[in-house]
């Protein structure tokens, strides 16, 4: 299920209501977990993700605006 609207575009977020938490990477929807584990997935998925990107040049931080 891909979901619409401003976040959709964000690499990693998540949604909560009634007790569950949905995990979505870049617009889609990867898991459904407890609310007492959404911090820890968001984690999880934060360092699988960091861990697929490129090293990054060494020197001085880029500002990119759109």
């Amino acid at each position: 299920m891909r979901w619409l609207g401003g976040w959709a575009e964000a690499d990693l977020g998540a949604a909560s209501g009634n007790g569950r938490g949905q995990i979505f990477v870049k617009g889609e929807v990867i898991k459904t977990v407890p609310e007492a584990e959404i911090v820890t997935t968001l984690l999880e998925e934060a360092h699988r993700l960091a861990s697929e990107m490129p090293d990054a040049p060494v020197g001085e931080p880029v500002v990119v605006t759109r």
